[in-house]
């Protein structure tokens, strides 16, 4: 045990024993080294500001008393910070303030359950009461957060941080190979990630089908998403192989423009009205369909694609800077994540009227314009 892992190691065992005091001798046998050694060690901490006390029972730190409770009304005047924190803490409800990445506010009661560093930023984790599931949530998007009197659910962080399907870090900036388990978390997310938007789906198809409102608007989404999803995925996989295009599932006849360089608008619009003699179920399993296509390629494809960085496909302009093939396939502004953003704008209330640009017709069907492809 070199001398950093010996001072970790003393501060440890004088915390877990607080406030009660351990002998040096006692430390010394449990830590491996001679009495002197921790006599040493503890003067050098007492030196940098450790508050441990020497007496006739041995050396001890004082207890650490715990944070006055934090009121309802106090939480609205601190930090937000510090009021999640203190909600995380004592396992309470916290209202959240909350502006989503398309600028949309909402005000939702959230079960806190753990505070997480990513390397963008910082995050709540909890259960969202509103949306009935398991939620993360920017803090720097958390306009205001309102502590409440009511006690949350027990719930693991470790299986919310599961159903969330937190992603991977990303791989390390130098260059050289990182190694086949490398390859294998990166094969085995993506699988995770293909299957469970293949669940959303389902579960979204069969709400409607079960007598759900808004048939008309998922219909409008699907026949977006299989299209544009088909695209996305071959396209991803073609720059990962060097080989042409194969574009999976059933995909309509489209008018011979289609193919040629077109604005964003005039192509949805042929979109549209190809996929609109499809009934909802065609839509649901051509979509299934190249995603199955999709999680086949994914299991058997070389693991040396997942070893490195691969130019980033776009609908329009340039490609994008390369990236993992994990990112590509279900990273942001990826064929899956694309999927789960329409999904939660079905799930989400309409905006405010008059807000541009508009989301849903005069039939309330909700609309694609606001796509994060068109970014």
């Amino acid at each position: 045990m070199d001398r950093v892992d010996r001072l970790l190691a003393l501060v440890a065992e004088l915390r877990a024993a607080s406030p009660a005091p351990v002998q040096p001798s006692v430390l010394g046998e449990r830590l491996g080294v001679s009495e002197r050694t921790v006599r040493r060690d503890l003067e050098l901490l007492t030196h940098g500001g450790l508050p441990a006390e020497a007496g006739e029972g041995g050396y001890a730190l004082p207890r650490v008393p715990a944070p006055p409770a934090l009121g309802e009304v106090a939480s609205l005047m601190g930090p937000v910070h510090d009021t999640l924190a203190e909600a995380v803490r004592t396992r309470r409800i916290v209202r959240l303030a909350y502006t989503d990445q398309s600028g949309v506010r909402s005000f939702r009661d959230v079960e806190a359950h753990g505070l997480v560093v990513a390397p963008y930023g910082e995050y709540l984790v909890g259960w969202c009461r509103m949306r009935e599931g398991p939620r993360m949530f920017r803090l720097d998007r958390v306009g205001a957060a309102f502590l409440s009197g009511r006690g949350a659910e027990v719930r693991d962080l470790d299986d919310l941080l599961a159903a969330l399907r937190v992603p991977m870090p990303r791989p390390p900036a130098e260059p050289g190979p990182r190694g086949p388990a490398g390859a294998a978390r990166a094969r085995a997310w993506t699988l995770d990630r293909l299957a469970s938007v293949r669940s959303r789906l389902r579960e979204a198809a069969a709400e409607v089908r079960e007598g759900g409102e808004g048939a008309a608007a998922l219909r409008g989404v699907l026949g977006h998403l299989a299209e544009w999803t088909r695209w996305q995925l071959a396209a991803v996989r073609a720059a990962a192989t060097d080989e042409e295009p194969v574009l999976e599932g059933r995909r309509p006849p489209f008018p011979p423009e289609f193919d040629r360089d077109l604005p964003y608008s005039e192509r949805e619009r042929m979109i549209q009205d190809a996929m609109a003699l499809r009934s909802l179920g065609d839509l649901a399993r051509d979509l299934q369909a190249v995603l199955e296509a999709a999680a086949h390629w994914v299991a058997d494809c070389d693991d040396a694609l997942w070893e490195q960085e691969l130019p980033d496909p776009r609908p329009f302009g340039p490609p994008g800077a390369p990236r993992p093939l994990a990112d590509l396939l279900a990273g942001w502004r990826g064929p899956l994540a694309h999927i789960e953003w329409h999904l939660d704008r079905l799930a989400d209330e309409p905006p405010a009227e008059g807000m541009w640009p508009p989301s849903v017709d005069d039939e309330g069907v909700w609309l694609v314009d606001r796509c994060p492809l068109q970014a």
